[in-house]
Order: structure tokens, then C-alpha cells, then sequence
């Protein structure tokens, strides 16, 4: 059967969807990229590169066998790549991930809240939790349709306040470094060295959307492959580059930035105060466009019918529960231990999904087999 072309429109609403899924609160607060990208000097754009290659390349792996093989989730299509029981295995460390993840965006979206307004972590932790479980309640269709704007809007946001800091703090860079070296400034790694931390960071981004991106695959399977693959290229290249951008920002802006939850904000407001207030929003619309979709994948896994009783009582304890978590454990440190042990988990996921991947398509492209 002849696949159709894509439609811009659609093509930028689903390229939105997977931006806005991927941002989360590490990346809209800043407290990812210190971690994981200014800790390492310069070689935070290795970080950078391998995680684009991780993400792209497992992407365009669970894509293939929702349309090669019509697996509609991430259970089959784990499945598939890894067997029976190592696919089980792999599907539970993504769902792990993503659940953790709802837990510390939450907090993190407090935190903006609580940084830029005052307002105290019990009530702005209510807030961000209620939000998630109003919109994720109605479904993935729904979530899709209502985060697919905020994607594009928060990066394009956040890289023009990282181009603009760049001539104030870019200059600054090698000052940054010496403080950490010399130990005058300490910070929270992610991992002890610039190569496992790529290995983490991209173990991360991949295990985040995993279930989102192989049922988009399948859902979108009528559409050539070539511009779904771009959809993915976009996601994988836009949050590689920014972050790496806002890496080396935090990197000239150290001193400060070791000492706030949400550094993004503290270099926003270098810009001009107003628009420390405005990208505090951003932040906030970032943190909510990832917790929705988060919410549904953590209830999914259990629940497959997201029109059921079951699942909307599901959505709305697990938000419960994450309220209770959050008053309790500081972000920074949530944020640090999910991300460095999931992310390994990741890497492994990555490592042998996209080895038999090539195998597979080796194979099909010998019998003729077309994604």
C-alpha cells in the first residue's frame, strides 16, 4: 500500500508533541543540563553528540517495528528486539523512568513556582500535580493535542534567552571552569566522567518517550517513513543542541548557578528582570507539557483502556501519592539519583535494541520488506 505524504501541519504538531514530552523540568529548569553538561567543561558537547545519537537511532528502531510489524506499544516492541522476557524487562525500566520522572517534574514545577513567586511548596506542588492529572485524565489523544503547541514555543524560548546569555556568559566559560576545578565551586555530577555521563543523559531521553514514540509510530504508519523519521530527527536535534547551549551559559554563570534550583531562571532574569517573570512561565508550561503525557504512560503500562473508570481513578491516585513524595524529597536530589541509575538502565536498552535492529533491517531490506 502507497503511504501518504505528511502534512506540514501534522507534522509540526506531532514534532511539538515529542519536544514538549522531552523538555521536562531538567531541561526547562537547568538543573539537567548543570549535571550533566556544565559539570564537564567543554566536553559537555560530547555529552551532546552521543545523546543525539542515542535518542535518534532507538527512536527510529521502535518506529520501524510499529510499521514494519504493527506492534502498537512499547511491550511488543520490546518484545520483538529483545524476546520475551528481556522486553519485559526493558518495558518496565522505561515505565520506572517515566514514573520517577512525573515525581521529581512535579517538584521541579514547585520549585519555579516557589523560586520566582514565593509561593510555598505545599500549594504549588498541589498545583502542578492537580494540573497533570485534569488534562492526562481525558487520555493521549487529548494530551497530544493540548502539549503539541507548548513544544516548539518553550524551545525556540529557551534558545533565544541561550543565544542572548551567550555574549555575557560565554566569555566567561574558562572562569567557570577553573572554579570547578579548583574546587571553589562544587556541583552535583551526574556521573564521575563526560563519556558515562552521555551514556546516562541519553539512556534517560530515550527510556522518557519510549511507549509515546512506538505507539505515534504505529498510530502514524499510513504517512511516508522519511518525514516521521524527521519528526524524530527534530526532537533528538533540538534538545541536544539547546542543551548543550545552556550547558555552556551555566558553565560562564557557575557561581550562581550552583546555588539555585532553577538556574534557567537566574540566567533569564540576567537578561532583563520582566523577562525572568516570562520565562518562569515558560518553565512552568515546559514541566506541564511533560507531566501530562508522563502521567498517562505511568497509568498505561496497567491500565490499556484510558476511556475506563479504572484508569481515571488510577491517574488520580498516583497523583496523590507523587503529592506526598514531592513535600518530602528535594528536587535536586530526586532529579540526580532517577537520572544517573535509569539512564544506564537506558544505555543497555540502547545498546541492545539498536544492534538488533540493524539486524532485523538487514534482513528485510534482502526480502524487500519497506518501512
Amino acid at each position: 500500500m502507497d503511504k501518504k505524504n505528511m502534512s506540514w501541519f501534522t507534522f509540526f504538531k506531532l514534532a511539538g508533541a515529542l519536544l514538549a514530552f522531552l523538555i521536562g523540568s531538567g531541561f526547562a529548569s537547568g538543573q539537567e543540563t548543570i549535571q550533566y553538561f556544565s559539570g564537564y567543561g567543554y566536553m559537555g558537547i560530547a555529552v551532546g553528540i552521543i545523546n543525539f545519537l542515542m535518542m535518534y537511532l532507538t527512536y527510529v528502531a521502535y518506529a520501524y517495528a510499529g510499521r514494519t510489524r504493527g506492534l502498537a506499544n512499547l511491550n511488543e516492541v520490546a518484545t520483538f528486539y529483545a524476546g520475551k522476557y528481556a522486553g519485559k524487562l526493558f518495558e518496565i525500566f522505561a515505565w520506572l523512568f517515566v514514573a520517577c520522572c512525573f515525581i521529581f517534574m512535579c517538584s521541579g514545577g514547585a520549585s519555579t513556582f516557589n523560586q520566582q513567586w514565593g509561593v510555598p511548596m505545599p500549594i504549588a506542588t498541589a498545583i502542578m500535580v492537580v494540573a497533570a492529572v485534569a488534562t492526562a485524565i481525558f487520555g493521549l489523544k487529548r494530551t497530544v493535542d493540548v502539549i503539541g503547541w507548548l513544544g516548539p514555543v518553550i524551545v525556540c524560548f529557551t534558545l533565544i534567552v541561550g543565544l542572548i546569555s551567550a555574549f555575557t556568559f560565554f566569555p566567561r566559560i574558562s572562569e567557570g571552569i577553573a572554579l570547578l576545578d579548583s574546587g571553589a565551586v562544587t556541583i552535583t555530577r551526574g556521573t564521575n566522567h563526560w563519556l558515562t555521563a552521555g551514556f546516562s543523559f541519553g539512556g534517560c531521553s530515550l527510556l522518557l518517550v519510549s511507549n509515546f514514540v512506538s505507539t505515534l509510530a504505529y498510530d502514524q504508519r499510513e504517512y511516508k517513513f522519511g518525514r516521521f523519521k524527521m519528526i524524530l530527527f527534530t526532537g533528538a536535534f533540538f534538545i541536544s543542541t539547546v542543551s548543550v547551549l545552556m550547558g555552556l551559559n551555566h558553565l560562564g554563570n557557575i557561581e550562581e548557578a550552583a546555588t539555585v534550583a532553577i538556574p534557567n531562571l537566574a540566567l533569564a532574569s540576567h537578561i532583563m528582570g520582566s523577562v525572568g517573570t516570562l520565562f518562569a512561565v515558560v518553565i512552568i508550561l515546559a514541566i506541564y507539557s511533560t507531566i501530562c503525557p508522563s502521567l498517562w504512560n505511568t497509568i498505561n503500562f496497567f491500565i490499556k483502556d484510558d476511556k475506563s473508570p479504572k484508569y481515571k481513578i488510577a491517574i488520580v491516585g498516583f497523583g496523590v501519592l507523587t503529592y506526598v513524595l514531592c513535600l518530602f524529597v528535594p528536587y535536586q536530589k530526586l532529579l540526580g539519583v532517577i537520572m544517573t541509575y535509569c539512564g544506564y538502565t537506558g544505555f543497555i536498552v540502547f545498546f541492545v535494541i539498536v544492534i538488533r535492529y540493524f539486524m532485523v533491517k538487514s534482513k528485510d531490506d534482502k526480502e524487500g520488506i519497506k518501512a
